[in-house]
């Protein structure tokens, strides 16, 4: 497909992410749901102030509500050797909880621009002390683009979700023209 361009996943960006969400949250180990959520949370929210993710990752339907698919299987240690080989090096996950090996995390937080750390911040402000369950129940579950997979996982395209934001037909065919999608959201 020639011009265009396509968001490349960027697994050290994705570190960057988490690290920032941990650094707000002053913790080294958290729930691995709610790290998920939080990040859900600000990618959505980037993407109606600015018509694009943060994190460049695919989302999912799951029973918890929506998730950031590649994240997950990052966190369960089931992703391609390439990205997985780099995840650990900084988070391990033990049972139900992540945790950032060493602060070395933080030195990937340079891959954050300030618009994207200022949404995460106000995300982590609204959100970061709520219980997890709360947080799947209350909000995750509400919201308009997600789906009960019955157990399993659904996709959720990024024009599914700016839809669900409220966004007009031009606007969103404008943010994936812009971002390199627009083929592949309409295949």
């Amino acid at each position: 497909m020639f011009g265009v361009f396509f968001m490349l996943f960027d697994v050290e960006k994705l570190i960057g992410f988490a690290a920032y969400i941990m650094k707000q949250m002053n913790v080294d180990s958290m729930k691995y749901i709610m790290l998920i959520k939080l990040m859900y949370l600000s990618d959505r929210k980037f993407v109606e102030l600015y018509d694009s993710t943060i994190s460049n990752d695919d989302f999912a339907s799951m029973p918890k509500g929506p998730v950031l698919s590649r994240l997950l299987n990052l966190i369960r240690n089931d992703s391609i050797e390439e990205f997985q080989k780099v995840w650990n090096s900084y988070f391990q996950t033990q049972d139900n909880d992540i945790h950032m090996n060493e602060n070395f995390a933080f030195k990937k937080i340079d891959k954050l621009s300030k618009a994207e750390m200022k949404v995460i911040d106000g995300v982590v402000e609204k959100y970061g002390n709520w219980n997890r369950w709360t947080l799947i129940d209350e909000v995750m579950h509400k919201l308009p683009e997600w789906e009960d997979p019955n157990g399993s996982s659904r996709p959720i395209s990024l024009k599914k979700m700016m839809l669900a934001l409220g966004k007009s037909e031009d606007e969103i065919n404008a943010a994936l023209e812009e971002n390199g999608l627009f083929e592949r959201e309409l295949a």
